[in-house]
């Protein structure tokens, strides 16, 4: 998973202030893990969250590619799973179709 989020950020738009802000922050091991992971995530997946209220969620992820020249991703999450969406339903403040 972090190596996924490495590539995600390396993909992104250049932000050479919160790079250094990383790198100071968390050493390196995070250093480390920049150089050696390639800067393409995996454009969809299964996200496993352990949530403090709802447990174990598994969400399935897809990114999109917004047009233009920004370099702007739209990221949609959704349930991955029944036992999800029921324990989203769950903690929701607004009510979810279901």
């Amino acid at each position: 998973m972090a190596d996924e989020q490495v590539a995600a950020f390396k993909d992104g738009p250049p932000r050479p202030d919160f790079a250094g802000e990383l790198t100071a922050l968390a050493g390196a091991e995070f250093t480390e893990r920049a150089a050696r992971v390639p800067g393409l995530p995996r454009a969809h997946g299964l996200l496993r969250i352990e949530h403090p209220e709802a447990g174990v969620l598994r969400m399935a992820y897809e990114t999109m590619v917004l047009p233009g020249d920004q370099g702007l991703r739209l990221l949609v999450h959704l349930p991955a799973d029944e036992t999800t969406a029921e324990a989203l339903r769950r903690i929701s403040p607004l009510r979810l179709a279901g």
